[in-house]
């Protein structure tokens, strides 16, 4: 995946991220979201990636909703710490996710980031802003997919759950996390 820039980025610091691969906080429109942050690796008309940056280390890469981004700043450069850290452990610059994920569909992004990775994690912030649903995709319809799921304890539920896909506002994939309950929830039965 290439960096690009969408469009019609809603905030004019969007398209900054994208060419510069500056540190950033993203804030979106959605009452109770998580303010994220990290460095911008592609943003396309319905979805934008984040690479995950906590406690100066990466964690895997976030996809969010073009749309409802609200205000993108810049929080570090080239000579802040944290790039220096990243740099030292040889993680900087950041890259993109292997793999092509598309940021136009996201059915197939959910698609591509299981396949490569797994487990993702689907979060219907609306509705739910404090939890996620890890799992893996098992299908996709026009208006929704299919989830198996995994609890937190790494085991696999017994039949996969439907999601609507205009519920969905946030996909996580290769995070810390979901590469532990991968580890230890074996093959999907």
């Amino acid at each position: 995946m290439k960096r690009t820039a969408g469009p019609t980025s809603p905030v004019p610091t969007l398209d900054l991220a994208v060419r510069d691969g500056g540190l950033v906080r993203l804030r979106r429109s959605l009452p109770g979201a998580d303010r994220l942050e990290g460095f911008v690796v592609g943003t396309g008309p319905v979805w934008t990636l984040l690479a995950n940056c906590t406690d100066h280390r990466l964690d895997g890469w976030t996809a969010v909703r073009t749309a409802d981004l609200r205000k993108v700043r810049r929080i570090g450069g080239e000579d802040g710490l944290t790039v220096r850290a990243l740099r030292r452990r040889g993680a900087w610059p950041v890259r993109p996710p292997a793999g092509d994920l598309p940021l136009d569909d996201l059915p197939g992004l959910a698609e591509a980031a299981s396949r490569a990775y797994g487990l993702i994690a689907l979060h219907t912030e609306e509705s739910a802003p404090d939890v996620c649903w890890v799992g893996a995709v098992t299908g996709v319809r026009p208006k929704s997919l299919r989830l198996h799921r995994v609890d937190t304890e790494a085991r696999w539920y017994d039949e996969p759950v439907k999601f609507r896909l205009d519920r969905i506002t946030r996909i996580d994939l290769g995070t810390h996390y979901t590469a532990v309950l991968r580890e230890f929830a074996g093959e999907r039965p």
